[in-house]
């Protein structure tokens, strides 16, 4: 059963009640023309305002100032949304409690697409020159299909400007950190343009490392760079094409037991290895077409590879994997709307390739290692209509068809030594190999959705949502006996309704937002770790996802801006048992049941800008599997900047408390440590 909502939406009710009161009384001398912020993902081209869900946009200036550098540093910012990841640049992000087990898993909770083009969001690493980062939360299956139960996460990254110019920047920070970055607009006529953007970045890490005599264990080297074109064409079309690169070296010697954690500290006895790298092209076309009608057409491809390699002393073994992953996709929709009605329809394909071997190398002892190759694609066709009842109403229906397939060849050589006589030594070898060839699991699903909308001013805007969820079926590739690795896991399907209302004050001088939701999921697709200490993918009977979302934003002053949020997320299993263990009653992974934060922008003077911001995250458990108990803690982050000509001068810090806490923990209890407190320094020149 799960415990009561309402003391918590009280006590958030409070905790944004002075927001509230501010915004009230306070209506602000802010430019009644602020421009509106688009969000892309809702695929509607709507404003932030009139966007049916629960939705935070980030400017591209505000990333960069804020520091905030890897989509782990922007979960920390945003309500009901957090992170676990074993290393900086491998986020893997939990949205309402949704997500956790996103990397042992065939599919994930939350789909993060680059200029439209769907990434696998573990190799993602750094953030650069980015225009806006958007976060839809809540399932968005019936836009995005079976790897979006959690929510959306869209990047689009900074189009090409018209006149010849950019901007260099180095930064220079603590644990010896290193970046440099330039980027460059550089118009090829009247109608297009390249924006050229590249950089890298070098630091010595956090955590010393007494056994090896090291201070700069779990550093990293990084690259990175963008070339996109942008055209108009005489048809009144506008083309995007990109080309994105990344690669990130870094070691994997910051695994430690609990207290050696907390203290920065780690006692393996090698470095080990953690790569990640992409490189994706991206392309996309809109054009105005007769009869009030738009054309968008997305497509890409992407390649990524994350090598991960424990250190040897972490399990006595050399453990760890080569991955690779290949994707393309192709959308195309069609959208338009005359008198009382809109409608919009599209198609989408996508196909897949992934080798996930798995090494667990103790030899002569044990050895197991598997290898998984995967292969699977997607045909969906989906569309919307909406239909203007009444001036301030509007009712839209939406359906997505979807065809999801996975193919699965895998196998597994298990050998070592056995106890043949019962002395308690191992004596006798064995060596066997199983194959599974030509495993498939398919779905075809339905997926609806129904929104009314309410928006009886340009001040105002309401929704009530029913959707439904849902996660495609897949493959343990990880497995070591072959039924476990040839018999599929079932889809997870979420029924999910959510009601939300935004409102601004006159010339925009305050705005306020709340949303409540609640989504009853059925075959939750979850991470459990077997007795024999393996971590696979499992589906729970029943279970939900309920809680809220507060925001607060007030500008008293034009040079001023305050924000503000509190959030809920009651996430657990109603109906599971595995084995012994009745998970009924328990919050899922990596999911504070409450999250508050606050936060300023501040221009006391035309050269002068002042960014703070305060978290407080509550505890949580990490890891299915681990009795390791994340305690509450409150983050603090602040920059300053002076701007002087074309000069920009600034210092920053987060995590300004120092506060410790663990991103990931494994099954014997070994964690990873956040970083503490860091600060740099910055300069950048336009020209």
């Amino acid at each position: 059963m799960s415990a009561p909502l309402p003391p918590r939406l009280t006590l958030c009710l409070l905790l944004a009640a002075p927001a509230f009161a501010l915004a009230q009384s306070s209506p602000g001398d802010d430019d009644a023309t602020l421009p509106s912020v688009l969000v892309s993902a809702s695929k509607a081209g709507r404003s932030v305002m009139q966007t049916p869900a629960s939705v935070n946009v980030l400017g591209g200036d505000a990333i960069e100032q804020a520091h905030l550098e890897t989509l782990g540093e922007v979960a920390q910012q945003l309500p009901n949304v957090y992170l676990t990841n074993f290393t900086r640049s491998t986020p893997s992000l939990t949205i309402r409690g949704l997500g956790f087990s996103d990397d042992e898993s065939d599919s994930t909770s939350t789909s993060v697409m680059l200029d439209g083009v769907p990434i696998y969001s573990m190799v993602l690493g750094q953030l650069f020159d980015l225009e806006q980062l958007e976060v839809l939360r809540g399932p968005q299956s019936t836009l995005y299909g079976q790897s979006s139960m959690g929510g959306v996460v869209a990047l689009r990254s900074r189009d090409p400007g018209r006149i010849l110019g950019g901007n260099a920047q180095l930064d220079i920070g603590s644990g010896q950190r290193r970046r440099a970055s330039l980027a460059m607009d550089v118009p090829l006529g009247e109608k297009s343009a390249v924006r050229i953007a590249a950089g890298g970045e070098s630091a010595d890490g956090f955590i010393d490392n007494p056994r090896l005599g090291r201070s700069d264990t779990g550093g990293w080297d990084s690259a990175f760079a963008r070339i996109k074109l942008l055209h108009r064409d005489d048809a009144g079309g506008t083309w995007r094409l990109g080309l994105h690169h990344a690669n990130m070296r870094g070691g994997n010697d910051y695994f430690a037991a609990a207290p050696d954690a907390r203290e920065h500290r780690s006692q393996a006895g090698d470095a080990g290895t953690n790569n990640v790298k992409y490189t994706l092209l991206s392309g996309e076309y809109a054009r105005a077409l007769a009869g009030n009608t738009r054309l968008a057409v997305t497509a890409g491809a992407s390649q990524s590879e994350w090598n991960y390699w424990l250190p040897r002393s972490t399990f006595q073994a050399r453990t760890g994997y080569d991955m690779k992953n290949v994707q393309w996709s192709l959308e195309a929709r069609l959208s338009g709307g005359e008198g009382r009605l809109d409608w919009l329809a599209g198609v989408f394909g996508a196909h897949i390739t992934r080798d996930s071997p798995y090494d667990f190398d103790s030899m002569p002892y044990y050895l197991s290692g598997t290898t998984a190759g995967v292969k699977g694609s997607s045909a969906a066709a989906f569309g919307e209509l909406g239909w203007k009842l009444a001036p301030a109403w509007r009712l839209a229906g939406a359906l997505r068809l979807q065809h999801d397939r996975r193919k699965l060849d895998w196998s597994s050589r298990q050998a070592g030594l056995f106890d043949s006589d019962g002395d308690g030594m191992p004596d006798t070898p064995f060596d066997a190999t199983t194959v599974v060839n030509d495993a498939k699991a398919r779905d075809t699903v339905a997926l609806p959705r129904l929104t009314l909308e309410f928006t009886p001013d340009g001040a105002q805007f309401g929704w009530l949502t029913v959707a439904r969820g849902y996660k495609a079926s897949g493959f343990n590739l990880y497995a070591t006996a072959p039924d476990a690795a040839g018999t599929a896991y079932r889809p997870e399907y979420g029924n999910h309704v959510e009601l939300g209302y935004r409102l601004r004050g006159e010339r925009r001088a305050w705005e306020l937002a709340a949303t409540v939701y609640h989504t009853r999921l059925r075959d939750q697709q979850v991470t459990v770790t077997d007795t024999n200490g393996q971590s696979r993918i499992d589906n729970a009977g029943r279970s939900h996802s309920q809680g809220l979302e507060l925001t607060g934003l007030l500008r008293p002053a034009p040079t001023l801006t305050l924000n503000a949020f509190a959030a809920i997320a009651h996430a657990e299993y109603d109906e599971y048992r595995k084995g012994a263990v009745d998970y009924a009653g328990q919050q899922f992974a990596n999911t504070p049941r409450h999250s508050v934060g606050a936060g300023l922008q501040w221009q006391p003077a035309p050269q002068w800008e002042l960014g703070a911001t305060v978290t407080r995250q509550g505890k949580s458990n990490l890891y299915p599997a681990s009795t390791t108990v994340n305690p509450a803690y409150t983050m603090s982050n602040a920059h300053l900047d002076y701007h002087a000509g074309k000069w920009t001068l600034g210092v920053y810090g987060n995590n300004l408390a120092d506060a410790r806490y663990f991103t990931r923990a494994l099954a014997n209890n070994i964690v990873v440590a956040s970083a503490p407190r860091t600060w740099g320094v910055r300069a950048r020149r336009a020209f």
